[in-house]
This record gives C-alpha cells, sequence and structure tokens, in this order.
C-alpha cells in the first residue's frame, strides 16, 4: 500500500467516524441550554418578584402621598381618585388577582386590588390615609415544576405592602 492509499483510508475513515458523532454535539447542547436556562432564570425570576414587590410599595406610597395630600373631603369620589392614581402607578407590575383580600381590583390597569382607607387618629387633627396594595406573583420556575409532574401549592405568592401618612387637610 502507498502513501496515497493510506491518506485515501485515512480520510473515509474520519467521514466515518464524524458521520456517527454528528448528532451527539446536538443532543448534548440540547440538554445543557434546558439546564442552565432553568439555573439563570430562578434569579431572575426571584428578581422578578423583587422588582414587583418593589412597584407595589412604590404604588402604595405613591397612593397614600396623593391621598393624605388631597384637600377634598374624604368621600366617595376622593377614594376613586386616589386608588386610580395608585392603580396608575401599577401598570409595570406583574401582579395578578390575589385570592380573597380586602380592596377594589384595577380592572383598566392592572389586576391587582388597591384598598384605601381613612383611618380616625388619636385626638384631634391625627386622621390618617392607608393604602393596601395586593396581588399575587406567579413564579414561572414554578408553572415549569407543575409542567414536570410535581404537584403541590408552588402557582404564587401574594405580595402585600402598606403605607399610612397623617392626612393634611384637617383641622
Amino acid at each position: 500500500m502507498d502513501h496515497t492509499q493510506q491518506v485515501g483510508w485515512y480520510v473515509i475513515l474520519t467521514k466515518r467516524i464524524r458521520a456517527k458523532n454528528k448528532g451527539q454535539a446536538v443532543v448534548e447542547f440540547t440538554l445543557v441550554a434546558i439546564l442552565l436556562l432553568v439555573i439563570i432564570w430562578i434569579p431572575a425570576d426571584f428578581g422578578l418578584a423583587f422588582m414587583t414587590g418593589q412597584l407595589a410599595s412604590n404604588a402604595a406610597r405613591e397612593g397614600a402621598r396623593i391621598g393624605s395630600a388631597t384637600p377634598k373631603p374624604f368621600d366617595a369620589s376622593f377614594v376613586a381618585d386616589v386608588r386610580t392614581e395608585t392603580c396608575r402607578r401599577l401598570q409595570s407590575a406583574l401582579l395578578s388577582e390575589p385570592s380573597g383580600g380586602s380592596g377594589t381590583k384595577c380592572s383598566s390597569f392592572s389586576n391587582a386590588k388597591v384598598d384605601v382607607q381613612l383611618l380616625p387618629g388619636v385626638g384631634s387633627c391625627n386622621d390618617m390615609v392607608r393604602i393596601t396594595v395586593s396581588g399575587n406573583y406567579n413564579f414561572f420556575f414554578y408553572q415549569l415544576l407543575h409542567l414536570m409532574g410535581v404537584t403541590g401549592n408552588l402557582n404564587s405568592e401574594t405580595i402585600t405592602r402598606t403605607t399610612s401618612m397623617r392626612w393634611e387637610h384637617q383641622c
């Protein structure tokens, strides 16, 4: 066997080995990519839950600030205005409607519930405006576990934020 025949056999043998291993890399990449996506998504999912909690907290604080600074008497239109302004600040929050709880659903802005109260203060001129924002955050990772067959009440976490401020326009 001369040198050219040896090189020819090497090329043919190499091509056959590559042809056998051609799909292996795709299968390995698919398995590893799914695992990496799950590992990367878990912290991102908790980060989104934290951000949603911060948005709810900011909305409650802004609603209480608006409610405490409004000179209108505390009546149904006052409550509706404060609720609407609080709901506008929840547009980007990833909240779904909570089961139970008090408050009115922000139907046109968000699925969260907002409760506006005027709490009588101790003594005169100490009434407080209290805003409560509540909603459920649906973790994507828990939904992925349900797809894999894991059962249990792992769907969502209820996020509730409350802020109270003194109503300025009294006495």
